[in-house]
């Protein structure tokens, strides 16, 4: 599985990764391995649950037993689209932004790992205090960014 690292404001102590949906393009238990070399404290996975279920099932199957090795935090945004609920995707983006100052290792993911997360993860780094331009541009060198107006749109609301 490739986790791919965001690069963050200097002083801020933990980490952000980004990649696509655990166990979606490797077995579940390879990220498992990955996740505890890590040190991930917190997943975010910014699917909803129902394409978790056709695109990950062993991820899917996890999440219903219980059980997983880190902090799982759900803030669904439809494919291609914004967050379900707005207001908590920023309450979420900002205790997010708390944790990783704190030293925390997050983990950011839709399916691909390309649009939602890099949306996501562009407005976690203006939580940090990044520009937005330059937000937009370390989400870009890490692989992902966002896909449309409407994604931009979000950033740029953040």
């Amino acid at each position: 599985m490739l986790l791919r690292p965001l690069r963050l404001p200097e002083g801020v102590t933990g980490r952000v990764l980004l990649s696509a949906m655990p166990g979606r393009f490797e077995p579940w238990s390879d990220f498992t391995d990955e996740a505890l070399r890590a040190s991930l404290a917190t997943v975010v996975c910014l699917a909803p649950r129902t394409e978790i279920a056709e695109l990950s099932p062993r991820y899917h199957a996890a999440l219903a037993r219980g059980g997983l090795p880190f902090r799982w935090l759900h803030v669904p945004m439809r494919n291609f689209g914004l967050p379900e609920d707005p207001a908590a995707f920023r309450r979420d983006i900002a205790g997010l932004a708390q944790d990783v100052r704190g030293g925390d290792v997050v983990l950011l993911h839709c399916a691909a790992g390309l649009g939602r997360t890099g949306s996501a993860a562009a407005c976690l780094l203006k939580a940090l205090g990044v520009e937005e331009r330059e937000a937009l541009q370390r989400v870009r060198e890490a692989g992902s960014n966002p896909q449309n107006a409407e994604q931009s749109g979000l950033v740029h609301w953040f």
